[in-house]
């Protein structure tokens, strides 16, 4: 019997993503018969177990690849359980391998291979951060703020300028410091270990012209402005929702910071344009 294209496919799309051996399955290897010929040296199904087998190496290396941190902290036969419970848990599809990270973290979060509650936090945390790294790499570029447009702003443009970041930059919370740590275990080869206590951290992370990554901790304060500024809302504005709900003495901290706070954000590039609302 001949099988059209579209049926060896769908066959073959069923029996690569599962995990279990088609020489092990009577069943399925009668079928593999079907759509697969096989050579002189393989069976049908052991041809297909080639296919899957490769299925789940090739994906098993994405995952390790783009989780260098997390499979450090894992060590390795327990980031090749992760990887197989993730697989399972979602299957990968015609979608880019982008897209199939995005449940990561959140898998993290709750898989119980990690020993204590505070793993696994650390672990999604950890894993958010590689996730942010690998889309400031892709993200599109843009060129620097002009300082003459920056001169050339009337008075009241604070009041309604939209400030716009790069596309690349990412704003990230974390309950650990995770990007100082990840740094600390993958380029000065320090030991893998989970911090005994939380240390929350807020960073913008960016791109610089020479196209490598950089982090910069922010002020929980400077973290929500920036966010704010992110949304659209205006620099005065958004300095009011920030300091409203704040102690006087906070108020009076944001307001002898924005200044400096601003000028690193244009001197680095996270800051990229400052665009006035048409007045029609």
């Amino acid at each position: 019997m001949r099988n059209d294209l579209a049926s060896v496919q769908a066959f073959l799309a069923s029996v690569i993503p599962n995990r279990a051996a088609a020489t092990g399955d009577p069943a399925l290897a009668e079928t593999a018969a079907r759509f697969v010929t096989g050579n002189a040296r393989l069976t049908p199904a052991a041809q297909v177990d080639i296919y899957r087998r490769q299925f789940w190496y090739r994906h098993r290396e994405v995952l390790r690849d783009d989780f260098s941190a997390l499979a450090r902290l894992l060590g390795d036969p327990k980031m090749d359980a992760f990887c197989r419970d993730f697989l399972d848990a979602h299957p990968p599809a015609h979608a880019p391998f982008r897209k199939m990270l995005e449940p990561v973290p959140h898998f993290a979060a709750t898989w119980p291979g990690f020993e204590t509650d505070a793993a696994r936090t650390f672990a999604a945390d950890m894993a958010r951060y590689e996730i942010a790294l690998l889309d400031v790499r892709a993200a599109a570029d843009a060129p620097p703020l002009d300082p003459q447009k920056l001169a050339s702003l009337p008075e009241d443009a604070w009041e309604r300028a939209r400030i716009v970041l790069h596309p690349a930059v990412q704003r990230l919370a974390f309950s650990y410091p995770v990007h100082r740590i990840r740094k600390a275990w993958l380029v000065a080869g320090e030991p893998a270990i989970v911090p005994e206590t939380p240390s929350p951290a807020h960073i913008a992370l960016y791109r610089s012209r020479e196209l490598v990554t950089h982090f910069e901790e922010l002020e929980p304060e400077a973290f929500t402005l920036l966010s704010l500024l992110a949304e659209g809302a205006a620099l005065v504005p958004a300095l009011g929702r920030l300091a409203e709900p704040l102690p006087e003495e906070r108020q009076e901290h944001i307001a002898a910071s924005v200044g400096r706070w601003f000028q690193q954000w244009t001197t680095l590039g996270i800051v990229v344009d400052v665009e006035l609302p048409s007045s029609s």
